[in-house]
């Protein structure tokens, strides 16, 4: 049980800084062309909702991907809104 909880701990650190990535990448982006694109920036919420959305349910962090869609895995109602939400965000993005 330890181990899981080191797993978890480390997985969502792991994807915490994948979100700090996304925002600083978008933040150098903004001081380069000091331009504001919002399909871009719905883009990039979409991003940070969909990892938002892993780290609803720990267990998605430790469990491999092929196992994640199997019924005995359970996403939280918070995952399927983040999700959601990203999913919209990402199709608002690419018009």
């Amino acid at each position: 049980m330890e181990e899981q909880a080191v797993k978890i701990q480390r997985s969502s650190n792991l994807v915490k800084g994948f979100m700090a990535l996304v925002i600083i990448f978008q933040v150098v982006q903004f001081y380069q062309t000091r331009m504001l694109d919002f399909g871009e920036i719905a883009g990039v919420f979409g991003i940070l909702f969909f990892l938002r959305g892993l780290l609803s349910s720990p267990l998605l962090l430790v469990a491999p991907l092929k196992h994640w869609f199997k019924s005995n895995l359970v996403f939280s109602t918070a995952s399927y809104k983040y999700f959601i939400c990203a999913f919209a965000l990402v199709v608002v993005s690419l018009f």
